[in-house]
């Protein structure tokens, strides 16, 4: 599953890299109301692909409904979460991250940076519960609370749900992987904008999944940091 938001000028790298891969089933991308040419980009892919299905939402809802979105246009008892910025991605890179869960060695994977780029490298280590790249058994997203995962809270809700239950977890070095730092990627003053807003749903996922037992301090934080 691949939720993506305005890449046109990065997703057709990790399309390539998926198309290659033998280890898939299906690749869904979930288009999260692009404004550029993105869904293009997946749908040309989608024509030499047969395993290839691209969903629109007609607007912007978050990365962590798209991946529900994705979610439920498959049976797939488990899954492979990419982001679609990525550089450098191979399909050794996918095997890597699905092995260990196809083995049941581990019930989900956390794929982090190594060697690609100094400035990701260190991100994906100091933050490895917020890396988009993952292998897991489709019943953890079960256990997530959709309130959490709005916007940008996916990922640390995903990790706090995989905790709360003991899903076991494995980390897996993507030698050589990268990608463009928000700053960047997004453009000047727009990327440190998108960062602070980033920062805060993921702020407010984690303390609604992890207390919701504190209904006032959750209602604040949902006051001050909507999706």
């Amino acid at each position: 599953i691949l939720p993506t938001f305005n890449e046109e000028r990065n997703i057709a790298g990790v399309l390539e890299a998926l198309r290659l891969s033998e280890i898939l089933d299906e690749i869904i991308i979930v288009d999260d109301g692009s404004v550029d040419n993105t869904v293009e980009v997946a749908r040309k892919f989608a024509v030499s692909d047969p395993r290839m299905r691209v969903i629109r939402h007609e607007r912007n809802k978050g990365k962590g409904q798209a991946i529900f979105t994705g979610w439920a246009a498959t049976t797939a008892p488990y899954l492979l979460l990419l982001d679609t910025d990525l550089h450098a991605l191979t399909p050794d890179h996918i095997l890597a991250l699905m092995t260990p869960v196809l083995n049941h060695d581990a019930d989900m994977t956390l794929g982090l940076f190594w060697g690609g780029h100094i400035i990701t490298d260190l991100s994906s280590w100091a933050m490895p519960f917020l890396t988009g790249q993952r292998g897991l058994r489709a019943e953890i997203l079960k256990h997530i609370s959709p309130e959490a995962a709005s916007g940008y809270g996916f990922e640390v809700a995903l990790t706090v749900a995989a905790s709360q239950q003991n899903f076991h977890k494995h980390i897996v070095p993507l030698k050589g992987v990268w990608h463009p730092p928000s700053e960047f990627h997004r453009g000047g003053l727009n990327g440190f904008i998108w960062r602070f807003r980033m920062y805060g749903q993921i702020i407010r996922g984690w303390v609604i999944a992890t207390r919701q037992h504190h209904p006032k301090v959750n209602s604040f934080l949902s006051t001050i940091l909507k999706p």
